[in-house]
Order: structure tokens, then C-alpha cells, then sequence
């Protein structure tokens, strides 16, 4: 059902008029006068006029009074969110030594260009990953020819292939070849583009993982004098290669020289080594790329103005270009400057882009990054437009303030931006920002601070494109913004040729400013996401999420409380920062006590990817996964968050070959079909993993050992579990258990020789 329904329908009061004068016979029957002349029927006419005016106004629900009841919920319709894409830099000729941080770029995007900044400063090296590889970490051993994976052509194309292996240890490597040599002291800026589509990832709306992994623990080496040397001055946000983030690397004293590593090849060689802990799921890589940097589809506003020949610069400190000061100016009508101050502590830090000293002959001129949308006139309500377009958000964390009020006789004072005024008091200087349009709405004084005549209203902001960022990609062209921006760069404009910028895949996020609808939309799948998890386990008559394929459960939303089983599974696999493969939750359920009934306990059991053999969760991953349900689950519940139990399994098997078939082919076949019909995570009868709790049931073991290539018929079968005696029937397993496959004893012979 909708969040919000269609309005009532009302009734017109002639109808109302109609029905109460039929009620006067019955209610009063000495008042015998009911023509419009009788001053009472002229009260039930006006009574009736307001019942019907109430019941309108009642049955509207306006677009204010359905934000204000999505505000109930914690619900607000999202601004604009920006773009974000990957720049690769290649230098040539000229080219400055750093990108500074907020440089800007344009994309000729489909249908105009479309602005670029960078999110951070990133020094230029003119290096190249031009190899890369993983070590298993016996590669040295065997002068990288056994326990080594040549990963060049595939990671150069942009295909995902295992950083560390499909199986990584303490030990694996991620070998990278640059194709020059660094000095010591070169700071490197990496960017790792990882894969999450096949190990899952954070739910949509999940605020971005920042820290550490919750276990894996990786160090960064480079290789000199034919040894490997720790780096001791790096920053990895890629969380153990778990996410796309960037590496900044200095080199150490020993430099980074040019040598051969066996049979890699001769190149200046780093590495990204498992250093201890365990990851739970293979991270995948696409790309390495040196000299790259993330930049955000989001532009400064910039404002440029005439300074009135009369207009000081008051302060310590006169306008410099190129540098980041505390500016506060005060406009006239005509949007000229008026007073400038750079001392005052409460203006906002701006970069200043031009400054032209005014002369009493001629006006000056001021570019800054710092936009004056208009002058206050003291009336009530009034509105501002802030020129550019829809506001992108300003960083990860954006403060309370971004407006600010300045007065010609000095002072400048921050307006708090806030959703709605309906909680500001007549002193409170507080506005509301439309982000879609760019529209500043200042109270009426009981409301809000009316802002007083003359004071000039101050913004520094960024603008976004929204949506059309997000279709960026390549081969669209880009280069460095022709603009003040550039011009005030510390070495001055990049020379023709100096760099050359692509972009590294699609553009990630991007989307235009959510309206009322859209937000009860997302409201409502959060209200209902409960609702949802039961309707899809009642359409596949299942039991829990686990029986369910992995895809379908991971485009279902996430709940705010983990309430029902379903609910607790969900909320686990949304762990932040975790790649869990498979979860099951038991009611009444205690691990420390099997077999008992213990009301009001749930026993979450957790089961990785790794290792590939018997996947097991490390301390690190239990302990994430109960610290995200802690906050979630309901008062009195009592969780338990595990490891699976394992049965061990194990088949004594015979089969008969068909003609021309090898016996250790089809014996090598059979184990292989065995294994992989027994995994907990790949294995079961439809291939999704062992379900929890299930038998092992002969006749599909031996419909599996059949199946085999080479195999003409199975002449015997006997299983064991757990290291027991041998039995010709099934398994049973415990409810809370799985199976892992075990040691195999295989004998294939001829058909002639099984009789």
C-alpha cells in the first residue's frame, strides 16, 4: 500500500444542508419554517459551508505536510549527489610536478561539457604499471617460474583476475612492474580498482568503508638490491585490496631501482603483500594505474565582481592569487564591492583567483570562489537563487554552514542551513536551501531571522549535473579546465602536451535531487522490507534466506531492525566491509548448548568464502558481524554469531570404466565430482551450497559418482562421517551443520574385472 493515499472525498454543503433539514422533523418538530428567510436555516447553511471547507482542507496533503511526515519516519529527500570517475595523468613536456587538490577538468560528455574536480592532490611520476602478477609466496623460491601468475595482459585490458590468488595465505603477493626507475624520497600515488560484483558489496545508500579491514592485514614493499624492502610511509585506503581507493607510496632511502625478478622480467618492481589475518573472499582486482586520481563531478561556484575605487581592503593581509584566505565583502545593488575584509575570523576561507587593486581612478577587480546572491532588504521570506544550478553536497561530512550574512559596517555571521524553519526561533539565523534549485529562503521573524537592509548574503558552494555525470565514461575526452582556476595554478598553466587525462571506466553515483515521491518511495521500501523478505521465502516455499539464490537476496533491502530470522540474516550479510557467502539463523537455538531448547537465543552462523577447502570465519569477521547486529536486534534476544559445524564426508567408492576410459582420469573425475558435490559453498543438489541441516542421502551420491566422465556403472559405495566406520546407507547431519568433503578412496576397474 502507498506511504501516503489519495485525499478523501468530500461532500458539498448543499448536500449537508439537505441532510440536516431532513433531520428538523425528528429533532425539532415545533420549527415548522425551513425556507432560507428562517435565521436558523441561515446558521445550518454557513455551519454547513465551514464542515465542508475543514473536510477540504483536511483531505489535501500538501508537499510540505508529506515532508513533514517523512521527517517522522528520519526520512528527507536526498540532495544531488555527485559523479565520481578516475583520472589517469600522463605527462609529457612541461608537465607540473603536482595536481593540486580541487583542480579543475571538463569531460565532453553526450550533450555539453560537463565539470570535474579532483578530490585530492596527487604528485606526478610519469611511471606506468606495465606488470603485475601474484605471488603465492613460493614464487622466490623457485625464481617466480612455479607459485607465480602472470596477471600483464589481463589487468591491462581491465579484466578482474585474483589480486592474490584464489586461495590467498599469509605470504600471497600482488607483484606490480613499473616501467621506470624512482628515487628515493618519490612519493607515488596507485589507484586499485577493485571488483565487488561476484563477492557482493555494501548495500545501496551505505555510507562508504574508510577503515581497515576487519582482519587481512597487507604491507607494501619495494624491491632493491634484489631484496625486498618495506615501505614504512604509505597510505592504503583499499582495505587489504577489499575496495577501490588509492595508495599513496614514498619510496624509502634505497630508491626504487630497475631489476630483473626471475622470470617477470626486468622492471622497477613494488608489492602488496598478505602480511597476516585472512580475507573472506579472494579480492579481485581490474586495473592498477600510477598517477591517477579520483575527481568528483562538482565545480566551485566562482563570483566575479568590479571593486568600487572607494572599497579598502581592510585586514592584515591584502588578496593574493592562488591563495585560500578568509574574505568577507559587502555588494550594492549593482553587484559591485563595496568593503573587502580579510581579518575577520567568521568569513569564509575562499580561494582568491583574480585581485586587481582598485586605483581612485578606476575600479578594481575580484575573483574568488565565493558567490554574493544578493542583498538583504529586510523583508520577510526573503529568497535568494545561487547561481549554477542544482548544489552538490559539500564532501563527505558538509557543515552546518555554507551562507553567511555580511554587514558593511563589518562583521559576518554564518546562517545555519536547516530542512525547514518550523523549529527557528524569531532570533535564529537559519535559511533553508532548496539543493535541486539553488533557492536560499530566509524566516519571517518569527520564524527565522529576517536578514536586515543592506547586509550582503555570502555563499561558498560547489554545483553538480546530477545525473548526466553519472553517464560518463570513455573515450570521453578531458582536459584541464581553461579557466581562473587554472591560471592561478603554482607553476602556471599545464603547456600544450603537458598532460594527458582519460578517464578509467564509467563514472560511479550521480543522481539528480530526490523529490517527495521518490523519498516516500525509499521510505516505504524500508518500512516494508520485512514484508519483503516474508513474501519472498512464501514464493519459494522457503524457510529461511539461505535456501534462496544469493543475487535475489542481496537486491532486497536491508531492514532497520534485525526482528524476524529472515530480518537477521539480511542484516547480517549488509555487515559493512564484509564478504560473507552464506548465513543461517537458528531460533531458541545456543551453540553452547546443542540439541537444548533456549528460548529467547539466536544463533547467527556465518560462513566465508575461504578457505576454498572448508570455509571458516576468522575472529575478525564474527566479531564485526555481532557488533552490526548488536545495535540491531530486538530487547531480550540474546545472539550468538559462529563458525559452521562440519561433517566430514568421505566416500569409498568403485566403478566400473567404460571402454577406453583411464582409471586415473576417471578416478581423478569422480573425486572432483565428489568434492564438489559436498562443498558447503558451491556444492548441494543445486549447486548453491550444502544446505544447512540436510542428510546425505546415497542414491544422489551415486547418481553423482555415475555422472562422472569415464564412469560406466558404480559397483560399490560406502560413506563415512566424521573419521567413522563405513556404512552402505546415508548420513544424517544435525540441523545446525554441514558437510565438507573428506579423503576419498577411488578404484576404477575395468567392466570385465568389477564383475
Amino acid at each position: 500500500m502507498p506511504l501516503f493515499p489519495p485525499s478523501l472525498d468530500t461532500r458539498r454543503w448543499p448536500d449537508l444542508v439537505a441532510e440536516a433539514r431532513a433531520l428538523l422533523p425528528l429533532e425539532s418538530p415545533q420549527w415548522t419554517d425551513h425556507n432560507h428567510s428562517d435565521p436558523g436555516i441561515a446558521v445550518l447553511e454557513m455551519l454547513a459551508w465551514l464542515v465542508d471547507t475543514d473536510v477540504y482542507r483536511a483531505s489535501r496533503v500538501t508537499d510540505r505536510h508529506r515532508r513533514k511526515l517523512l521527517a517522522l519516519l528520519g526520512v528527507h529527500p536526498a540532495p544531488p549527489s555527485a559523479a565520481r570517475v578516475v583520472l589517469a595523468v600522463r605527462t609529457g613536456p612541461g608537465a607540473p610536478p603536482e595536481l593540486p587538490a580541487r583542480l579543475g577538468f571538463v569531460a565532453h560528455g553526450a550533450d555539453a561539457p560537463i565539470g570535474l574536480e579532483t578530490s585530492e592532490a596527487v604528485p606526478l611520476t610519469g611511471a606506468s604499471v606495465v606488470a603485475a602478477g601474484t605471488d603465492d609466496g613460493t614464487a622466490e623460491r623457485f625464481g617466480h617460474t612455479l607459485g607465480w601468475t602472470d596477471h600483464t595482459p589481463t589487468l591491462l585490458a581491465g579484466t578482474a583476475v585474483d589480486a592474490l590468488g584464489p586461495d590467498p595465505r599469509a605470504g600471497a603477493a600482488l607483484v606490480l612492474g613499473l616501467d621506470r626507475a624512482l628515487p628515493a624520497g618519490t612519493v607515488l600515488a596507485l589507484y586499485l580498482d577493485a571488483d565487488t560484483a561476484t563477492t557482493g558489496g555494501p548495500d545501496p545508500g551505505e555510507a562508504a568503508d574508510t577503515g581497515p579491514h576487519h582482519d587481512a592485514r597487507t604491507v607494501w614493499e619495494a624491491r632493491a638490491g634484489g631484496a625486498w624492502q618495506p615501505l614504512a610511509d604509505v597510505v592504503d585506503r583499499t582495505g587489504a585490496l577489499t575496495r577501490s581507493a588509492a595508495v599513496r607510496l614514498r619510496i624509502g632511502p634505497a630508491a626504487l631501482p630497475v631489476e630483473p625478478l626471475g622470470a617477470a622480467g626486468t622492471r622497477a618492481w613494488l608489492r602488496c603483500r598478505l602480511d597476516r589475518g585472512r580475507h573472506d573472499a579472494p579480492p579481485r582486482v581490474r586495473r592498477v594505474l600510477a598517477d591517477a586520481v579520483e575527481a568528483v563531478q562538482a565545480t566551485a561556484a566562482v563570483g566575479a565582481y568590479e571593486v568600487a575605487s572607494t572599497a579598502v581592503p581592510a585586514g592584515a593581509a591584502t588578496p593574493v592569487e592562488g591563495a585560500r584566505m578568509a574574505l568577507a565583502i559587502t555588494v550594492d545593488g549593482a553587484r559591485v564591492v563595496r568593503t573587502l575584509r580579510t581579518d575577520d575570523p567568521a568569513a569564509p576561507v575562499v580561494r582568491i583567483l583574480r585581485w586587481i587593486a582598485p586605483t581612485p581612478a578606476a575600479h578594481g577587480r575580484l575573483v574568488a570562489e565565493l558567490v554574493a546572491a544578493g542583498v538583504g532588504d529586510g523583508a520577510p521570506e526573503q529568497t535568494f537563487t545561487l547561481p549554477g544550478g542544482a548544489i552538490a553536497p559539500d564532501g563527505p561530512t558538509p557543515g552546518p554552514h555554507r551562507v553567511w550574512l555580511a554587514d558593511p559596517a563589518g562583521g559576518v555571521e554564518p546562517v545555519r542551513l536547516v530542512p525547514d524553519l518550523d523549529a527557528a526561533g524569531r532570533t535564529d539565523l537559519h535559511a533553508v536551501l532548496d539543493a535541486a534549485t539553488g533557492t536560499l529562503t530566509f524566516g519571517d521573524g518569527r520564524a527565522g531571522r529576517v536578514p536586515e537592509s543592506g547586509r550582503t548574503v555570502l555563499a561558498a558552494y560547489r554545483t553538480t549535473s546530477g545525473a548526466r555525470g553519472a553517464a560518463l565514461a570513455p573515450p570521453a575526452p578531458v582536459r584541464v579546465a581553461p579557466d581562473a582556476r587554472t591560471r592561478v595554478l603554482p607553476a602556471g598553466p599545464p603547456a600544450p602536451g603537458a598532460l594527458t587525462v582519460t578517464l578509467v571506466g564509467p563514472a560511479t553515483g550521480g543522481t539528480d535531487a530526490e523529490d517527495t515521491a521518490a523519498a516516500a518511495a525509499r521510505a516505504e521500501r524500508g518500512l516494508w522490507a520485512h514484508e519483503r523478505l516474508v513474501d519472498a521465502l512464501a514464493a519459494a516455499d522457503a524457510h529461511s534466506l539461505d535456501e534462496l539464490p544469493r543475487a535475489a537476496v542481496l537486491r532486497l533491502a536491508a531492514p532497520e531492525r534485525a526482528v524476524t530470522l529472515a530480518g537477521v540474516e539480511r542484516c547480517a550479510l549488509a555487515t559493512p566491509g564484509t564478504r560473507i557467502a552464506r548465513v543461517r539463523a537458528f531460533a531458541d537455538t545456543d551453540p553452547r548448548l546443542p540439541g537444548l531448547v533456549a528460548a529467547g537465543c539466536v544463533s547467527v552462523v556465518v560462513v566465508p568464502s575461504l578457505p576454498r577447502g572448508r570455509p571458516e570465519p576468522t575472529a575478525g569477521l564474527l566479531r564485526a558481524v555481532r557488533r552490526h547486529l548488536a545495535g540491531l536486534r530486538t530487547t531480550g534476544t540474546r545472539l550468538f554469531v559462529t563458525g559452521p559445524r562440519y561433517v566430514v564426508v568421505a566416500a569409498e567408492v568403485t566403478v566400473a570404466l567404460l571402454p577406453g576410459a583411464d582409471p586415473s582420469v576417471t578416478a581423478a573425475a569422480v573425486r572432483a565430482a565428489l568434492e564438489t558435490f559436498l562443498h558447503p559453498i558451491t556444492g548441494g543438489p543445486r549447486g548453491t551450497g550444502w544446505p544447512f541441516g540436510r542428510d546425505v542421502h546415497r542414491s544422489e551420491v551415486l547418481r553423482v559418482v555415475d555422472e562422472a566422465a569415464g564412469v560406466d556403472h558404480v559397483t560399490a559405495l560406502a560413506l563415512r562421517a566424521d573419521g567413522g566406520p563405513a556404512g552402505c546407507g546415508g548420513l544424517c547431519v544435525p540441523p545446525t551443520a554441514l558437510v565438507v568433503p573428506g579423503e576419498h578412496v577411488v578404484r576404477a576397474v575395468r567392466a570385465g574385472a568389477a564383475r
